[in-house]
């Protein structure tokens, strides 16, 4: 589904979020408290948005960005070609639940707005746990099921009559858009995702509200403990 509508899949995060994508993003990597020289992985990486963001804007030692879908690598890397980034910059074919890398590896670990298309949560938190250095930071930028109030009604009309019939028509593919419509909606509150941070190891949790509540930010450090390289 993701690589057929890999073409517009950035102006589909665009309209999802009501055009603030852009800023969210940036508020994850300024949260996220990267050192200089530091390793990142962002997971999900679609086009690689975030990945791009990190290298612009802190200077980290090495960023790779790993996606499923060989289409939105594609697009990614000629966007990595474009911004000259190439050299900070590695995208890769694979699975955030089964990462191809060793434990205790990277500084920073993103993933966004892929959470919820997961058919595992906790795998893929655990996994995502297990190739952090301990200290290291988890950062989850996604979707939230539509706050209460007339805001979140009308951003629930949104969703699910406006967005799959304009979606549909820009790409050709209604049922994607209503799926990735679904998925918001059926995506877990606020207090389930901390539940799920926390029963991976991760201590000082934080989540952030984001435009009325139809996004969240979370952050968690991975535990300096014991009992952190199971996966």
């Amino acid at each position: 589904m993701f690589s057929e509508i890999a073409p517009r899949y950035d102006f589909l995060n665009h309209f999802l979020s009501l055009n603030v994508d852009r800023r969210w993003r940036r508020l994850l990597v300024e949260e996220s408290a990267l050192e200089c020289g530091g390793k990142v992985l962002d997971t999900c990486t679609g086009t690689g948005d975030i990945a791009i963001d990190f290298a612009r804007r802190s200077r980290p030692g090495e960023v790779i960005g790993i996606d499923r879908s060989v289409e939105m690598l594609r697009i990614g890397t000629r966007k990595l070609n474009k911004a000259k980034l190439t050299n900070t910059v590695k995208l890769l074919e694979g699975d955030v639940l089964d990462l191809p890398f060793p434990e205790n590896t990277f500084d920073v670990v993103s993933i966004g707005f892929g959470l919820r298309n997961l058919p595992d949560y906790p795998k893929g938190i655990s996994e995502m746990a297990r190739v952090l250095v301990p200290g290291g930071r988890l950062m989850i930028l996604e979707f939230a099921p539509p706050p209460t109030g007339i805001f979140g009604r009308g951003y629930r009309l949104y969703l699910e009559r406006l967005l799959p019939v304009a979606g549909g028509l820009i790409s050709g593919s209604r049922a994607a858009y209503r799926y990735l419509c679904n998925s918001i909606n059926d995506f877990l509150a606020e207090d389930a995702v901390a539940g799920l941070m926390k029963s991976a190891g991760f201590e000082r949790f934080s989540a952030r509200r984001l435009t009325g509540g139809i996004a969240f930010l979370y952050r968690g450090v991975k535990s300096q403990g014991e009992g952190m390289h199971g996966g």
